[in-house]
């Protein structure tokens, strides 16, 4: 993955293209990835399965996925710089 910030950009999708509602900083024809979130009224039991995906989704990105360890907060330097010391 990119070490480029991931940024939130609300759209507007109309005639089959996706419109940001505010100007982006990016060049033209510039490749991104786009996760699609409705921001329409869901009823609950919607709302919560896309708030599981949501979560399993962001726990792969972090890589807190595949090591099964959902708290690094006791010593989060070793965990994430493997030293025991902020740098």
């Amino acid at each position: 993955m990119s070490k480029r910030a991931l940024k939130v950009v609300e759209a507007v999708y109309e005639h089959g293209v996706f419109r940001p509602v505010r100007k982006v900083a990016l060049p033209d024809r510039s490749r991104v990835r786009l996760t699609l979130v409705p921001l329409g009224a869901a009823n609950s039991k919607t709302r919560s399965r896309l708030i599981e995906r949501q979560r399993k989704a962001l726990l792969d990105i972090a890589g807190i996925g595949d090591s099964g360890r959902t708290d690094i907060s006791e010593n989060p330097h070793q965990a994430l710089y493997g030293t025991d010391r902020a740098r």
